[in-house]
């Protein structure tokens, strides 16, 4: 079943005084289908030696950036009163129904306020 989610996409990084600040778009609305990770799906090499826990999968038309290191963090995602960051991502692009599946990283409540406010 999918859910409204609300999520800010990350705008181009600057450097200042040698720290780099990342700055969000404007709070958008979509619509995913959020579900538990399991360690044997998609993400299956990604979630190598992590905790499957952390993770959430989410499906759905929109195009949201994923974490580039050294370029920018990725999509912010909350759902459920929860915050997720966008890790990891497989294009479903079949010409029939093209999709996303998202891999979404729990964050900190606090972590995630500080960066879209």
């Amino acid at each position: 079943m999918r859910r409204l989610i609300q999520y800010w996409q990350p705008l181009e990084s600057e450097n200042v005084a040698g720290i780099v600040r990342q700055e969000y778009s404007d709070q958008q609305s979509a619509f995913l289908s959020m579900q538990p990770v399991d360690g044997n799906g998609s993400f299956r090499q990604y979630l190598s030696g992590r905790k499957p826990q952390d993770y959430y999968e989410a499906i759905g038309e929109a195009d949201l950036l994923v974490t580039e290191e050294g370029e920018h963090n990725g999509a912010i995602v909350l759902c459920g009163g929860k915050y997720y960051e966008v890790v990891q991502r497989q294009e479903w692009l079949n010409g029939v129904i093209n999709h996303f599946e998202y891999l979404l990283f729990i964050m900190k409540e606090q972590d995630a306020l500080e960066l879209v406010g």
